[in-house]
């Protein structure tokens, strides 16, 4: 860690979005959304490179994908919420 950023404590790393269903505050758009639309908006932005959306290189979106993949990584599976959308998009094709 280097000496300009503040060390993090316990309760801002709990109170930080890790399921697709979870609330939080965007900095940037001063609205609540879910993480599953925080998700979308940041990687549609920087995939296709599309600066006018706020979300476009956007720190707290940034922070989100990473502790979302982080989550994720160290229990060594895709989200619950994740492969439910997944059978139940299978289920749908029959």
């Amino acid at each position: 860690m280097n000496g300009t950023s503040s060390p993090t404590t316990r309760d801002e790393l709990s109170a930080r979005p890790k399921r697709l269903s979870d609330i939080f505050v965007c900095d940037y758009r001063g609205k609540r959304l879910y993480l599953a639309t925080c998700l979308d908006d940041y990687m549609n932005a920087n995939a296709l490179r599309v600066r006018s959306m706020v979300c476009h290189e956007c720190p707290q979106g940034g922070v989100n994908r990473e502790n979302f993949a982080a989550d994720a990584d160290t229990e060594g599976l895709l989200d619950a919420e994740i492969w439910g959308r997944l059978i139940a998009d299978l289920g749908e094709e029959k």
